[in-house]
């Protein structure tokens, strides 16, 4: 490590893909389970999943997201979808610096519907990372005018050592009916984050 930066890692499930911010890797998961999939509703449901999935994805890049990684699962009962995001954050002069301030100002979307949120904020101790803020809830957003959808989401405020920087990691899912298995899964996954050495995987560089 030089010029203060910090290497980061986080532990995702074997059955889950790392994703290119492009979304070109969305695009091939789609065509798969497009080719799996004849019946004409649930073409229709697994379309419409990845055009928000390529929405968030969109606006992730442009809000600093270093890294991506998800799953979608067609089951008997219906398409499972979940994505985790992590993305560097310097707080702008005069914004709220602590972990509460900009856990609320966050979503996974970038543009939340503030009517349609529900979101509760607790503090947890990662063992790989230390103290860090939490705000887990669920986010509605805009697709189109007129046309919102929901998300099931955990976000992660992580402060960076040595730097003003912070790191956000966000869990996401639209499958609104497995939020308890969902929040629980969502804190494993984040409870294997850590810094330097002790990450489980490189996956990125903090600065």
């Amino acid at each position: 490590m030089t010029n203060g930066s910090q290497t980061f890692g986080i532990g995702i499930p074997d059955n889950w893909t790392e994703y290119d911010l492009s979304g070109d890797s969305l695009a091939e998961r789609r065509a798969e389970l497009l080719r799996q999939t004849p019946d004409k509703q649930t073409r229709e449901v697994v379309n419409q999943s990845f055009r928000n999935a390529r929405r968030i994805m969109d606006g992730a890049r442009r809000r600093g997201a270093v890294y991506a990684a998800g799953t979608t699962t067609m089951y008997e009962d219906g398409l499972l979808m979940a994505g985790l995001l992590i993305f560097s954050v310097t707080p702008p002069p005069g914004e709220d610096f602590s972990a509460q301030g900009l856990a609320k100002q966050f979503s996974a979307t970038g543009d939340r519907r503030g009517e349609g949120t529900t979101r509760t904020f607790t503090t947890e101790t990662l063992p790989g990372a230390g103290p860090v803020g939490r705000l887990v809830g669920i986010e509605e957003s805009e697709v189109a005018e007129g046309v919102s959808y929901k998300l099931v989401v955990m976000h992660t405020v992580v402060p960076v050592p040595g730097s003003k920087r912070v790191l956000i990691i966000t869990c996401f899912s639209p499958n609104i009916p497995l939020a308890d298995q969902l929040y629980d899964l969502f804190d494993a996954l984040t409870s294997t984050f850590a810094f330097g050495e002790e990450a489980p995987v490189a996956v990125g560089a903090a600065r």
